[in-house]
């Protein structure tokens, strides 16, 4: 399997950042970012300056074109428009016709920025107030905002817990969403071990940026500080593979220090818990039933603070 690791949600001082375009992306460059969603708000001015940035300095991160749509209803990402759209033809009580004008003018992939963020007074149209009733119209979910750092790992200012309960929901009901984090760049990160993303391909993809759409689309998104790992179907058995080539926080030398819990979401409610040994695979019995399941990775406990990785989901059959 092939991790690339993909950075969703970013803006400059094409809009409200602080950092310009040229700094940006050597930011990215210099973290060894490997695509870099260029997401101002409501505003794709920057996209042709990240490719010749890009261009000019033969940097090897890839850039995926972007825009973060900011209402006061909340905050829509769209990975793949390359120009701005009349946003005063959204209907929050029905913005499923919103979304599907964003895919006709060109968005590969329609995502909700942030669900739970804090609203008003404080931060207003940062909270997502649209009244979906079908899901199957929303391709992924930022489960995780990493904006303020490590400040934001729980049920805080973001809203993560709440975003990640959500998209659990959602997934073990059946729809087809995907998971990523959003760092959610305004100015210079600090240096933090927050949530990164990962896409996964079987092959190296001939356009990385154009991969990363693909893998939101399939569900071949992760999120982790360092864990990486994918399941496949086997029989009557889940298998999940451990990778440890990821350098991030140094993952790749310290993973064995960790007393690693895997967990198990089905979607009969119920869950399964076991502390494994990330030296070998792990095969887990297929519940009677079951027919979707989510895996996620913990440090000894089985709770926020302590969450190390969100796996792909899993599907075998019964798909809504």
């Amino acid at each position: 399997m092939i991790y690339k690791r993909a950075e969703l949600h970013n803006h400059s001082t094409e809009s409200d950042g602080t950092m310009t375009i040229g700094q940006l992306v050597k930011y990215a460059e210099e973290q060894k970012f490997e695509v870099l969603a260029l997401t101002d708000h409501n505003t794709c001015s920057g996209h042709d300056k990240a490719d010749e940035e890009v261009r000019k300095n033969k940097y090897d991160v890839s850039i995926l074109k972007g825009v973060e749509i900011t209402t006061f209803y909340g905050h829509i990402l769209a990975l793949g428009m390359k120009h701005m759209t009349d946003i005063t033809e959204l209907n929050p009580k029905y913005p499923e016709a919103f979304f599907m004008k964003l895919r006709a003018e060109g968005a590969a992939a329609v995502g909700i920025a942030h669900p739970f963020c804090i609203g008003e007074p404080l931060m207003i149209g940062c909270r997502f107030g649209m009244d979906v009733k079908n899901w199957n119209s929303v391709d992924y979910i930022e489960i995780f905002n990493t904006s303020s750092g490590t400040k934001t790992m729980g049920d805080g200012i973001s809203g993560n817990k709440q975003a990640l309960e959500l998209w659990e929901e959602l997934v073990l009901q059946g729809y087809k969403i995907g998971a990523v984090t959003g760092k959610d760049i305004h100015g210079k990160p600090k240096d933090e071990r927050v949530f990164i993303t990962y896409a996964m391909f079987e092959k190296e993809p001939d356009s990385l940026a154009d991969g990363v759409i693909g893998a939101i689309l399939r569900q071949r998104t992760m999120i982790t500080k360092g864990p990486l790992f994918h399941t496949v179907f086997e029989g009557r058995n889940l298998i999940v593979h451990f990778d440890h080539t990821s350098s991030y926080f140094g993952w790749d030398r310290h993973y064995k220090e960790y007393k690693v819990v895997l967990q198990v979401k089905w979607n009969d409610k119920t869950v399964n818990e076991w502390e494994v040994d990330l030296n070998r695979d792990f095969k887990i019995p297929v519940k009677n039933g079951a027919s979707t399941a989510i895996i996620e990775l913990y440090d000894s406990v089985c709770d926020m603070e302590h969450l190390l990785a969100v796996g792909a989901p899993v599907r075998w059959r019964g798909e809504r």
